[in-house]
C-alpha cells in the first residue's frame, strides 16, 4: 500500500484561491454563497480561505462576489432556540449539541454575546425563571339560567391552556425527562405536559399545576387528576 499526504494547499496562490470561489459560485444563481457551501464542492476548504484573507467575506469581496451578511440573532431567538432543543432533547443541551438540524445556530452567535456557551446557559435559565408571561384575565361565572336544574361552574382561567415553551423548559428542568407515572425517560414527541388538576376542572397552567407524562400514560389518565409526589 501507498501512503500518500493530504495536498497541501499554503503555497497555492491567492488567484487560484479566488478562482475556485468563482468557480464554486457559478452554481448558485445569486452568486453568494456561504462558507459551508464551498466546504461541500470547493476544491480547497473555507478556513484555507480564512488563514489567507483574514475573513470567508473578505475572501468573498476579493473574488468580486456577494458577501454573506448573518442577520443579527436577537437574545429571544438564540433562547427560544435554547428552549426547542431542551424540550426535544428532554435534557439541558450540551456544546456538542448546538448543531444542525437540532440547532438552528450554531455556537459562535452564543460565544460572540455570552463569551462561553456556559454563561449562555446561566443567562438563559435566569430569563427561563423570569416572569411566566401565560397569564390571562381571571374570571369565574356561575350559569344559574335554571334554578330547578342541576348548577353549572364555567371556569374563566386565569391562564392559557396552550403550555409555553418557558413553562416546558421550567418543568423539565425540575422533573427531569422522566414519565412522573412510570419513570421511564423520555425524550421528543414522547414527552407529554399533563394538568395534575384537569383543565376542565379549573387546573391552572402554571409550574406546580404541570407534570412531565409519557405519551402512553398522558393519554390513559385523560381527565383524571393524578398527582405523583
Amino acid at each position: 500500500m501507498k501512503f500518500k499526504l493530504n495536498e497541501y494547499n499554503r503555497n497555492i496562490s491567492e488567484q487560484d484561491l479566488l478562482n475556485d470561489i468563482k468557480k464554486v459560485s457559478n452554481k448558485f444563481s445569486d452568486a453568494k454563497i456561504t462558507y459551508r457551501q464551498y466546504n461541500e464542492i470547493g476544491k480547497y476548504s473555507s478556513e484555507t480561505m480564512r488563514r489567507r484573507f483574514g475573513k470567508w467575506n473578505r475572501a468573498l469581496e476579493k473574488a468580486g462576489l456577494k458577501i454573506t451578511i448573518r442577520p443579527n440573532i436577537s437574545e429571544r431567538e438564540l433562547f427560544e432556540n435554547i428552549e426547542n432543543i431542551w424540550i426535544n432533547l428532554g435534557r439541558q443541551p450540551l456544546y456538542s449539541d448546538i448543531k444542525r438540524p437540532l440547532s438552528k445556530y450554531s455556537t459562535g452567535p452564543y460565544e460572540k454575546k455570552y463569551g462561553t456557551w456556559r454563561k449562555a446557559l446561566e443567562a438563559f435559565v435566569e430569563y427561563i425563571e423570569s416572569k411566566e408571561d401565560n397569564k390571562e384575565e381571571i374570571e369565574i361565572e356561575e350559569n344559574n339560567t335554571d334554578t330547578n336544574q342541576e348548577q353549572e361552574i364555567v371556569y374563566k382561567h386565569k391562564t392559557k391552556r396552550n403550555i409555553s415553551e418557558r413553562l416546558k423548559v421550567q418543568i423539565l428542568m425540575r422533573d427531569g425527562n422522566k414519565c412522573k407515572l412510570c419513570g421511564i425517560i423520555v425524550t421528543g414527541d414522547n414527552i407529554h405536559f399533563d394538568h395534575i388538576i384537569p383543565w376542565s376542572k379549573g387546573g391552572e397552567t402554571v409550574l406546580e399545576n404541570i407534570q412531565v407524562l409519557c405519551a402512553k400514560h398522558n393519554l390513559a389518565k385523560g381527565n383524571i387528576e393524578i398527582n405523583i409526589l
